[in-house]
């Protein structure tokens, strides 16, 4: 059986932002109370979560856009899977 090694990246944003995937899997948590827009079609409100998820040994090179509406708290937890070399 053959395994390939990933690592798992995460990071929090509070700001309107662009985000490169570059991975197998992405998820988007609004952690926050501000909804928040994902390429200007998806809206989360708080407590909500959208995951991209592909399958082995591809990689999603979607360039995201997160918005916020600044109504509240700006919170979005962005969870990457990659592979590594």
């Amino acid at each position: 059986m053959i395994y390939h090694k990933y690592g798992v990246q995460i990071n929090a944003y509070e700001q309107n932002q662009q985000i490169k995937s570059n991975c197998n899997s992405i998820q988007f948590y609004n952690q926050g109370t501000s909804n928040v827009t994902i390429n200007n079609q998806l809206t989360l409100i708080g407590g909500q979560s959208f995951t991209i998820e592909g399958n082995e040994n591809e990689i999603c090179v979607t360039d995201f856009i997160l918005t916020f509406d600044n109504t509240a708290i700006n919170n979005c937890l962005v969870t990457k899977k990659t592979y590594l070399k």
